[in-house]
């Protein structure tokens, strides 16, 4: 350990440590690379991927080292004296990000000068590149902070995916607590409505739909959504969380983590590419038929990496004979004139049997070849190939059960180098609206010809192992920065910034809503406690797949058989059926202490208004949520925010917005015509509702004039529809403005 590794002065260091558990006796200290040094450990200084361990020496001096330089025995000696506070990781992240700010901003500086002293450059060339470096060197200056309505409104958004209600707004902006916005945080990430919008961004991911099979079938997803939810609002681990969808054995109903390989059930190659895209951010999938013209791996190692999974299947021989079964029952059926004469088996029976054949097992037998047209020189076609990694440790087989639990070892090591950065890669995006690096499913071999701070993606790799995989305490510490809090960046960053990594975040990009947002935000105004209403029937789903059809020996029994599993179906799509609604507490089954403990309806308007987490996935093409944007859930990401006329033909002449907010029975036109508060305070109360802000006071004038103009025009109908008339004229106004559709 030489004195220029050790003399790192850390004079920007945020607290000392000086009361850890650590042992503070003097000790021997090694590096990562093997050398030595007898000091005392006396603190930590920084945090994350800055944190620095500071060691007295016998001569009283205190030096600094990088707490990642150390071997791995003395990092776990300092482990639990590493700060984790928030507010202490969120500076280091704050202080990257302006220093990267500066830098360019000087370097930009620069090659102004350079240009205006260049002669050999047009006047008009040089015009063109002078607007486009001061275009970027203001995007080098961080953007104001956010009100404190701005702010709220983005944070739920963000988290719980929707708007705050009118007491959630009033509540926290009434607040004099000098850390009620990072409470705000905290509050919202332990909510049942962070696991809703959590959901809406990992189906993307994961392509979750209500029938995991593509093309029909009697498959229901609800057992694997239900464990989603689950997981995201218990924060498990996300390594846990991929390596048990990776090695998960048995039916979906008894083992809803198989969801994702049944997901591409028949299509091993394809859930390999999938994988890969998703959780380590690389798109190896033309790879399958050539050597890739891009990213640096070859035919002959896609198929080395799609060997890890060539053991598993996800059909599997059902005991007894099912298919004898449903023929018997389906005789029942027609003897009672149930079914068509000439109809061999009853469809509905034979979908629920036929579904019971899903079963992911590994059989010991590896069925992947190279493909028959194989034309390269390291290998033949059809031949068979040994499971291999292209990048990262090597893996020894020997050391696991199947291949594929190699390969889930492999997929979230700490030593991959793509796993921890994509995961911080995605999330960042998730917050600001552009990743570290882009696009976030191609990760480059050499991060620093893409990264925009590479520094600053490091400490977000080394802050999500240190964190343990926990994507609250991530996203906690990524919310608390002044980075996110400052007001959303109105320039759009060039494709050259994002090529080059010259784009630097003086705030969150200004972004539209997503679909769900822009749902559930609608919810918000028309039902009380929007995130009250929730999807069940994970339970009953397995009891009913667990019937022993021998047992079904009467018509009655086969019809209720039939029925109930229907049922099922109705009741996970709230469709006519009972709503299940959440106390809040961990009682019985049900996603992150979801219980079913009562009963209730969400019908406004003839609509069926609850959160789009709940909702059939994906909703039919012509449904509010398709037409703004929603994923069909058959690629990856396949959502979109762009505009288009049929959306605002939806929010102009729909009849969400002209029969489903402005009805009587919507939760903010109920509370608002009828609720108590001051004369005059409606309009304050509406603002706030959909806006989250108090109107200006030309905003207030323009609105009293309409609803008066508006009760005007109702002479005919009574007091109270002529209110609810003009009231819902200000809503549907405020809904149709940009304002309202953008995260500011």
């Amino acid at each position: 350990m030489n004195g220029k590794d050790m003399c790192l002065l850390a004079l920007i260091s945020l607290l000392l440590l000086s009361n850890s558990s650590a042992d503070a006796s003097a000790r021997e200290w090694t590096s990562a690379d093997g050398r030595t040094l007898h000091a005392e450990f006396a603190g930590i200084t920084g945090a994350g991927g800055a944190a620095q361990v500071r060691l007295k020496l016998a001569s009283g001096k205190v030096v600094n080292y990088p707490v990642a330089k150390l071997s791995e025995a003395d990092r776990k000696f300092v482990e639990t004296a590493l700060p984790s506070d928030p507010a202490l990781l969120a500076a280091e992240i704050d202080k990257l990000v302006i220093a990267k700010m500066k830098e360019s901003y000087y370097g930009l500086k620069a090659d102004l000068k350079t240009l205006q002293e260049n002669q050999h450059v047009s006047a008009t060339e040089k015009a063109k590149q002078r607007a486009e470096i001061h275009r970027e060197m203001q995007m080098c200056i961080p953007n104001e902070k956010t009100s404190d309505s701005q702010f709220m409104r983005r944070i739920y958004l963000d988290v719980a995916g929707r708007i705050p209600t009118f007491d959630e707004a009033s509540q926290f902006l009434e607040s004099r607590s000098p850390n009620k916005r990072s409470e705000l945080i905290d509050e919202l990430l332990d909510t049942q409505a962070y696991s809703m919008r959590m959901f809406n961004y990992v189906s993307d991911l994961l392509r979750v739909r209500d029938r995991l099979i593509l093309g029909g079938g009697q498959l229901n997803a609800i057992s694997y959504m239900e464990w989603i939810k689950e997981s995201l609002y218990d924060d498990k681990p996300f390594n846990l969380f991929v390596k048990e969808m990776l090695t998960a054995e048995g039916t979906v109903w008894d083992n809803p983590a198989t969801g994702y390989l049944v997901t591409d059930s028949g299509m091993r190659l394809c859930n390999l590419s999938n994988t890969f895209t998703v959780f380590l951010g690389t798109e190896i999938t033309c790879a399958q038929c050539h050597d890739h013209p891009f990213e640096d791996v070859s035919q002959m190692q896609f198929y080395q990496l799609a060997a890890f999974m060539g053991e598993y299947e996800s059909r599997k021989k059902v005991d007894g004979n099912p298919r004898a079964e449903v023929e018997r029952m389906s005789a029942i059926l027609k003897a009672a004139g149930k079914m068509p004469e000439a109809q061999r088996f009853d469809n509905r029976l034979n979908n629920i049997v036929n579904s019971q054949r899903i079963n992911v097992y590994d059989t010991g037998r590896q069925v992947v070849a190279l493909p028959h047209d194989y034309k390269y020189d390291n290998g033949k076609p059809n031949e068979k190939v040994a499971p291999n990694t292209y990048f990262g440790e090597s893996v020894n087989l020997e050391e696991y059960d199947t291949p594929r639990d190699a390969l889930a070892s492999w997929v979230t090591s700490d030593d991959n180098p793509r796993f921890a950065i994509n995961l911080a890669n995605r999330l960042w995006k998730l917050a600001f609206g552009l990743g570290q690096i882009e696009p976030v499913d191609n990760i480059p071999s050499h991060l620093e010809e893409q990264a925009q701070n590479l520094e600053l993606l490091m400490f977000l790799e080394k802050m999500v192992i240190d964190q343990g995989y926990s994507i609250k305490d991530f996203l906690r510490v990524i919310y608390n920065t002044d980075a996110y809090q400052r007001k959303a960046e109105n320039l759009t960053p060039t494709l050259t910034q994002v090529d080059n990594g010259s784009y630097h975040f003086p705030g969150p990009i200004l972004r539209r809503m997503s679909a769900e947002q822009i749902w559930d935000s609608l919810v918000t105004l028309t039902t009380a406690g929007p995130d009250l209403m929730v999807r069940r029937g994970a339970q009953e789903y397995r009891q009913h797949m667990r019937t022993d059809l021998t047992e079904l020996t009467t018509l009655d029994a086969i019809e209720k058989y039939r029925n109930e599993f229907n049922q099922i179906g109705r009741t996970a799509r709230l469709q006519e059926a009972p709503i299940l609604v959440s106390l809040g507490e961990k009682e019985g089954e049900g996603a992150g202490g979801m219980a079913m403990m009562m009963q209730g309806s969400a019908r406004v308007g003839g609509q069926q208004m609850v959160r789009a987490s709940e909702l059939q996935l994906p909703m039919p093409p012509e449904h509010f949520l398709r037409v703004f944007g929603q994923s069909d859930k058959t690629l990856i990401e396949n959502q979109s925010t762009l505009g288009s006329t049929p959306q605002v033909m939806t929010l102009l002449n729909g009849s969400i917005t002209n029969q489903v907010l402005t009805n009587k029975d919507a939760y903010l036109i109920r509370e608002i015509a009828y609720g108590k508060g001051r004369k005059g305070d409606k309009i304050d109360k509406v603002f706030l509702s959909v806006l989250s802000r108090l109107p200006h006071s030309e905003e207030k004038r323009l609105a009293n004039s309409g609803m008066r103009a508006r009760r005007d025009r109702e002479i005919e109908r009574t007091d109270e529809q002529r209110e609810i008339a003009a009231i819902g004229d200000v809503i549907w106004a405020l809904v149709n403005t940009r304002e309202f559709l953008f995260i500011q």
